[in-house]
This record gives C-alpha cells, sequence and structure tokens, in this order.
C-alpha cells in the first residue's frame, strides 16, 4: 500500500560531506573528486535501477556528466562550512509499474525543482523489499543567464518602516559618516538570492509530492503530506526505520525502532476498532432517539385528531340545540301578534283594558323564552370548552397505555445503549493508558 515519505535534508562540508561522494553513492556509480584527487566507486551498490541528471534552463550542458557539475559545484563553494547540495528523498508508490514511478518522479522534479532554477540529480532504488524509493540531490546555488554560477546572496541598502535608507552614524560625532570617496555611507544588509532555504518550501514540496502521487494513483489508495494530527485522525505515527534497523531484524537481533513500530501498529488496530465500536452506538442512539421523536409526534396527533373531533361532535350537539324550535314562546308570540280586536269586533269581551292587559303578559313571556334559549347556547359552550381538557373516553385511555408501553421498550433500548456507551469508554481509557506505556524514543 502506498505511504508518505518525504525528508529534506542539506549535505554540506561542515558535515565532513561532499557533493561529488553523495551523487556517486546514490547513482550507484564512479565519481572522480577533483578538489580532494580521489574516486569514489560505488558501482557495486545493489538496488540502483535507474538514474539521470535533469537541469534547469540556464545550466550549461555539460552538466549532464554529474562528475562536472557537482565538480563544478565544490569548486565554487570555498567555505568550510558550505552547503554543496540538498536532498529530498521519497518513498514511491508500490501500486505503480517501474515506467510510472519514473515518470512521477521526473515530473515533480521538472515542476517543482529544475524550472524555479534548480539542477537535480536524482536515482530510483528498489531492492526489491516493499520499499522502492528516489534519492533527489539539488544544487543550492542559483544559474546566471550565461550558464555562470550566480551568488548566493546579495547586499541591499537596509530601509526603515517608511521605506528609507538608514544613514551610517559617526558615534563621535552624531552624523552620518562620509566614505573614503567623499561619499555618504549608508546601511547594508545581505539577503538571500532564492527563498529555496525558506521554511515554507519544505511544506510546499512535501505537499507537492504527495498530490504528484495520488495523480498517478488515480482513485486508488491516497497519501496526505500532513501529520494525522493535522489530519484530525486519532492515531499514532510510526517511526522510520530504515535499512540499518531491518538489517539488525533480519539478523534475528531486537531492534527499539521496528518493536516500537509494532506496539504502535497493534495500538492503532485496537483504537481503530475501539472507534468503530464507539460510532455504532452512537449512530443507535441517534435511530432510537429518531424513532422515540417520531412516535411522540405520531401519539400528539391522534390525541388532536381525536379532540377535535369531540369538539365537533360537541358543536354540533349545541347547534341543533340552538335551532329546535320553542313551541310555547312561538306560540304565544303568534298569540301576541294576532290583531286585537276592538269592542265592536269582539263578541266575548268589550274591555279594551283586559286585552292590552293580555297582550302585555304574551310580550312578557316570549321575552322570557327567548332569555332561557340563550342561556340554553352558552351552557352548550361551557360544555365544549369543558371537553377540551376532560375528554378521559376508554378510548383516550388505551392510546395512553400503547404509547406509555412504546416508551418504556424505548427506553430500555436506550439503557443498554446507555451500557454499551460505558464499556466502550471503559475500553477507550485502557487505550489511553496502552499509549503511556509506549517506550519514549
Amino acid at each position: 500500500m502506498a505511504i508518505f515519505h518525504c525528508s529534506i535534508k542539506i549535505i554540506s562540508r561542515s558535515a565532513g560531506k561532499s557533493a561529488t561522494s553523495a551523487s556517486a553513492y546514490r547513482a550507484g556509480t564512479k565519481v572522480y573528486d577533483d578538489e580532494l584527487g580521489e574516486t569514489f566507486d560505488y558501482t557495486k551498490k545493489r538496488g540502483v535501477v535507474f538514474s539521470e541528471v535533469l537541469l534547469c534552463a540556464n545550466a550549461p550542458q555539460e552538466f549532464t556528466d554529474r562528475e562536472k557539475m557537482w565538480n563544478s559545484v565544490q569548486a565554487i563553494e570555498k567555505a568550510k562550512n558550505s552547503q554543496l547540495c540538498r536532498e529530498v528523498e521519497v518513498a514511491l508508490p508500490v501500486e505503480l509499474s517501474r515506467e510510472e514511478q519514473v515518470r512521477l518522479v521526473r515530473e515533480y522534479i521538472q515542476e517543482n525543482f529544475t524550472s524555479k532554477g534548480m539542477c537535480a540529480d536524482w536515482a530510483l532504488h528498489d531492492k526489491g523489499d516493499g520499499n522502492p524509493h528516489a534519492h533527489i540531490l539539488l544544487t543550492v546555488r542559483p544559474i546566471k543567464s550565461n550558464g555562470e554560477w550566480g551568488a548566493k546572496r546579495k547586499d541591499s541598502y537596509a530601509l526603515d518602516d517608511k521605506g528609507n535608507k538608514i544613514p551610517v552614524i559617526d558615534l563621535n560625532t552624531g552624523k552620518q559618516k562620509i566614505g573614503s570617496r567623499g561619499r555618504k555611507m549608508w546601511e547594508r544588509i545581505s539577503i538571500p538570492s532564492t527563498d529555496w532555504n525558506d521554511q515554507s518550501r519544505a511544506e510546499e514540496w512535501r505537499k507537492g509530492w504527495a498530490d504528484a502521487c495520488n495523480k498517478y494513483l488515480q482513485g486508488r489508495t491516497r497519501i496526505d503530506h500532513r501529520s494525522y494530527v493535522r489530519q484530525g485522525k486519532k492515531q499514532l505515527p510510526t517511526m522510520h526505520e530504515g535499512y540499518v534497523a531491518r538489517k539488525i531484524a533480519k539478523r534475528g537481533k531486537k531492534s527499539t525502532i521496528i518493536e516500537y513500530n509494532a506496539k504502535v501498529r497493534r495500538t492503532n488496530d485496537y483504537s481503530q476498532a475501539t472507534e468503530q465500536d464507539l460510532q455504532a452506538v452512537e449512530a443507535e442512539l441517534k435511530q432510537l432517539e429518531a424513532e422515540l421523536e417520531k412516535l411522540k409526534s405520531e401519539q400528539k396527533g391522534q390525541k388532536k385528531n381525536e379532540l377535535n373531533a369531540r369538539i365537533a361532535e360537541l358543536l354540533g350537539r349545541g347547534s341543533r340545540t340552538d335551532s329546535q324550535p320553542i313551541s310555547r314562546s312561538q306560540t304565544q308570540v303568534r298569540t301576541a301578534n294576532q290583531p286585537i280586536r276592538t269592542p265592536e269586533q269582539s263578541t266575548e269581551s268589550s274591555d279594551t283594558d283586559a286585552l292590552i292587559r293580555q297582550a302585555e303578559a304574551v310580550g312578557a313571556s316570549a321575552k322570557a323564552d327567548v332569555a332561557n334559549t340563550r342561556a340554553t347556547v352558552e351552557q352548550s359552550g361551557v360544555t365544549i370548552e369543558q371537553s377540551e381538557t376532560t375528554i378521559t373516553s376508554s378510548e383516550a385511555n388505551r392510546k395512553e397505555r400503547e404509547f406509555t408501553e412504546q416508551r418504556q421498550a424505548t427506553l430500555r433500548s436506550q439503557q443498554e445503549a446507555e451500557r454499551r456507551r460505558a464499556e466502550e469508554e471503559r475500553r477507550r481509557r485502557e487505550f489511553e493508558r496502552s499509549k503511556r506505556d509506549l517506550p519514549s524514543l
């Protein structure tokens, strides 16, 4: 499976290194060092399956010969602590064919290094042990347009916050110093001619390698240049073993790094299993909560429908009561509406005052019946209002019992899930203790 590995380091004289020796070893070839008068011969080195030199636009064509290029580098770098070259080591995806691996490294170099003015001497190593990788040696000094080496640093005027040059002050006079030719003296600083040593370039090159690999992997296992912490993964990183540690383990001896990596892998497997179990428990709890909310919603809707039906029934009863005829009142009203016969028209009574009193009595009786009708309608409204809070029919009680039983079943499921969560928490604490027991290297 493809893994991410991209290490960057400097090869310098202060560490007792030489560019010619580094090139000969990584390319598995023979290189003569003009400075030392010595030949570095690594032609018997195993595992070097490909090597080549890639040049930037301004480099002379003779630099395609690695011996000439690195002797030229050592000739221009005269200081005893000079940086001679930069090495970038990358792990190649085992899923790719050899041709794809070569194209991958070549495209990565051209996009990130030679296009920026560096020359690259690289070699692909593969001993058949599942660890194909490439060593890329890069020049650290720019090349001018005429093919000559440029300066690593350049002098410039120091500027203040307003962008003005800063004068050199004579401490005795307090005035600006004047040079030997009568020229004013200004503060000067030395700045790098390139940004290749900037820390941000390392992050850019590491990301560039991950992007280049993922382009060739195309949907297969992807790699990421970020640490597990930056990726948000709860996983411990392993240490780079290297050929020395593997050689020790191959001889049957104990290697601290390999033993550490084995313990880290076991811890990560346990952590991954625990995390998956916790995610399953959380998913189940969410499902139970959703089902409980759905059940509550259905019960509320059902109760609301029953209440509305009961109210509608009571309103219907009230309307029927309101529309019933009041026979006595209507009879009396009709009697009241009948014309009162005059004494000349009546043969039974001729007393006008008695007829008037009779009409007034009929009107009063009609008014009393109307008042009774209004009281009956208002009483119906009170009964409807009371029904909204006192519906306790046998059907409602049955629904309530069913809801209670379902809720108790849901609560029992939730308690079981909580028990499982507690068990996973206990396993998580054991995992944390196992991490603290890992050896400190």
